[in-house]
């Protein structure tokens, strides 16, 4: 089917990304308590691989939205996990630490927010909007909500498509995380769990060591799965240097996940998720 564009005389439909972190979370519980715009409707794309705590956390959110009418779809690709290890399957890279034969470390570049978390939501948003494959359309058919707070402004993007348009209400409200977490208190709700895959390699040492005292089966996934993606890999010859979770370069059971504070230094990786991810 060739390009073509479209004009549709609609209102743009609202769309708010739900990543179930706790800037989402939040945006959701305001349009439910009136607090601001309420969305046409809630999309959470879902990588297979979240935590336990946030697909209980989900449901009760879904249980809400059903209450107070704002329909909601889950979405998604696949799971990230068993694709990344599948022979057979193109790997969109997580960002993984690598070192190289010399020593040296390195990152690879990130893949999966991509095409688990934004390429899922583009689907749903085109189909609520009607716009049939590879049709375009110049008009603005669809606004994006997406949960970034004013401490995390850096993180705003340009829309992916020229007929969506991303509206930021946090910022304008100049709402930081605690911010956040402290509305959740001050309304009755519980502090939202973090939203991140169980193996994300953005995880910092102290999350790492949440994740070991508190869900032991979800850590020994995580261990698990950092074993064997440096034994799927070594059978690979696109790879040539060897892949691991944790900065250190090392297998996840045994770094320190004593944080870079309290070695007393500064992390070189202290980054997280962005855009879609973990919001």
């Amino acid at each position: 089917m060739s390009e073509q564009s479209a004009t549709l005389s609609v209102r743009p439909i609202r769309v708010l990304s739900l990543g179930a972190g706790v800037q989402s979370t939040t945006l959701l519980l305001m349009m439910l308590q009136g607090e601001i715009e309420r969305a046409d409707h809630v999309v959470f794309a879902d990588t297979g691989w979240e935590p336990q705590a946030v697909y209980e956390h989900l449901d009760d959110l879904e249980a809400q939205m059903r209450i107070a009418g704002m329909p909601f779809s889950r979405v998604t690709v696949g799971n990230i996990r068993e694709d990344a290890l599948k022979p057979d399957h193109r790997f969109a890279s997580m960002p993984l630490f690598m070192r190289k034969p010399d020593g040296t470390k390195g990152m690879v570049r990130r893949q999966c927010t991509k095409e688990y978390k934004i390429e899922p939501l583009l689907a749903k948003q085109r189909e609520l909007v009607g716009l049939l494959p590879r049709q375009r359309s110049k008009q603005h058919l669809c606004t994006t909500v997406i949960g970034i707070s004013y401490d995390e402004s850096q993180r705003m993007r340009d829309p992916a498509r020229s007929w969506i348009q991303n509206d930021y209400p946090l910022v304008d409200l100049r709402m930081t995380r605690q911010d956040c977490i402290d509305w959740c208190k001050r309304n009755g709700y519980a502090q939202p769990p973090r939203s991140a895959c169980i193996g994300c390699p953005f995880k910092k040492d102290d999350q790492w060591r949440l994740l070991k005292d508190n869900a032991p089966h979800e850590w020994a996934d995580a261990v698990a799965f950092d074993y064997a993606l440096r034994d799927h890999m070594a059978r690979d010859d696109r790879f040539y240097a060897v892949p691991y979770l944790h900065s250190s370069c090392l297998p996840l059971d045994k770094a320190d996940l004593r944080t870079m504070k309290e070695k007393g230094q500064d992390s070189l990786f202290d980054q997280e998720c962005e855009g879609m991810c973990g919001v």
